[in-house]
């Protein structure tokens, strides 16, 4: 089988001069006080962490095992579409689908080779699907240490998978070839989610892939396009040792075990005090509330009337006295009986403004009263109920002013 020089040179250059590239002039970031890279341990990431989705698209050429001579390769298109998922900062997996066309040359007619070509033997044409598994090495990471703004990682990484053959436009054969092969993930940084991805990749596979009778063939892709990483983006580095730190002596291990025994025995009778006080502590709030039961049935209910607060003309806001007023209804009524409800209802003047503006006011002027008594005399909101019946409804006949007004029940 005669591989691919296209695979070679694209091999060399993102495998050697890529490597050099990310292991020396990336460096920065990854080093300690003393100036040698860190590389971990990191901490385990969630099971939704570091994954990622790629789609890219490109060319592919077939390398037919059964030619002699020259060979001259056809170029085909090729889209790669996978997903992956990186475990440590250096080892991932990922699964994918590789295909769409493959083109070559052969010297005689096969079920893909109908077409001949003066001078160049059959022309050949075959769809593919590629349906793989990749094992990945970030040599990035592993070499230089893990760092979460590098530009440009790479990663080799060992394939296998299921290539399945199948015919162009009026060729009804199919084939299934169980296919090897290595290649190069690079990533190039755009943010911490979205990365461009340069993946190179040659196959290697028996000869009856393409309709021939035996012999091995393979195929070299390159494709170029997007990966999106999902879930947690980054690895945190687990926590080190802290400098000078020294192992203790057996020693001062068994003064350490004399101590914690000692602690033990503090806390059961601590334990035992405790117990003791929480007894006598729901004693206590037993009585307590029995003093309080008994405190409420001697507590006379209040019978009192009704107050009022009055608004000037289209206000929804109080004055100085009518705060005063229901200052005083609060220290001389409601603050003394806890158990009673308090009813506000606002009013309107329907000598002044129309049916719907008076409901507005007697709305505001209700609610209004009601968050003084929440926010300023903390009185529990289901102790408050809260009506508005505008101009509709009249607190007094005359005058009508005082129909400008909220009134406590």
């Amino acid at each position: 089988m005669k591989v691919s020089k296209f695979f070679f040179a694209t091999l060399l250059v993102s495998g050697v001069f890529a490597s050099f590239s990310s292991v020396y002039a990336q460096e920065n970031g990854n080093r300690d006080a003393e100036n040698k890279i860190v590389r971990g341990p990191y901490e385990t990431n969630r099971f939704g962490d570091n994954w990622f989705i790629g789609v890219a698209g490109g060319i592919n050429l077939f390398e037919d095992g059964i030619l002699s001579g020259e060979w001259q390769p056809r170029v085909a298109p090729a889209i790669n579409v996978n997903v992956g998922k990186w475990f440590t900062p250096s080892v991932g997996a990922r699964v994918g689908y590789l295909g769409l066309r493959a083109n070559g040359w052969s010297d005689h007619q096969t079920v893909y080779a109908t077409e001949f070509v003066e001078g160049k033997n059959f022309k050949e044409k075959v769809n593919f699907a590629y349906v793989y598994g990749d094992l990945m090495w970030n040599i990035s990471n592993a070499f230089s240490g893990y760092k979460e703004t590098r530009f440009w990682n790479v990663i080799p990484y060992v394939s296998t998978g299921l290539l399945h053959a199948y015919g162009v436009k009026g060729v009804d054969a199919t084939n299934n070839q169980f296919s090897v092969g290595a290649g190069i993930y690079n990533t190039l940084r755009v943010s911490d989610r979205v990365n461009f991805t340069l993946d190179v990749r040659q196959m290697v596979f028996k000869g009856t892939f393409n309709g021939n009778k035996g012999g091995m063939a393979g195929m070299t892709s390159a494709t170029f396009g997007i990966a999106v990483n999902l879930g947690r983006t980054n690895w945190k580095r687990a926590t080190e040792v802290p400098e000078g730190y020294a192992p203790y002596k057996v020693s001062c291990i068994n003064d350490l075990k004399a101590d914690a025994e000692r602690l033990a025995n503090d806390n059961k009778k601590l334990a035992k005090n405790a117990s003791a006080l929480n007894n006598e502590n729901d004693a206590l709030k037993k009585e307590n509330a029995a003093l309080k039961a008994e405190q409420n049935k001697r507590k006379p209910a209040l019978d009192v009337t009704s107050a009022a607060v009055f608004f000037n003309i289209g206000e929804t806001t109080l004055d100085a006295q009518n705060l005063f007023n229901l200052d005083f209804y609060y220290q001389n009524v409601i603050a003394q009986d806890d158990n009673k409800v308090i009813v506000l209802t606002g009013y309107a003047d329907k000598q002044t403004g129309s049916k719907k503006r008076n409901q507005q006011l007697s709305e505001k002027r209700a609610q209004y009263v009601y968050d003084i008594l929440r926010n300023k005399y903390n009185v529990p909101a289901e102790r408050i109920q809260v009506k508005a019946v505008g101009s509709e409804s009249e607190f007094v006949k005359t005058p009508a002013q005082l129909n400008r007004s909220v009134v406590l029940e």
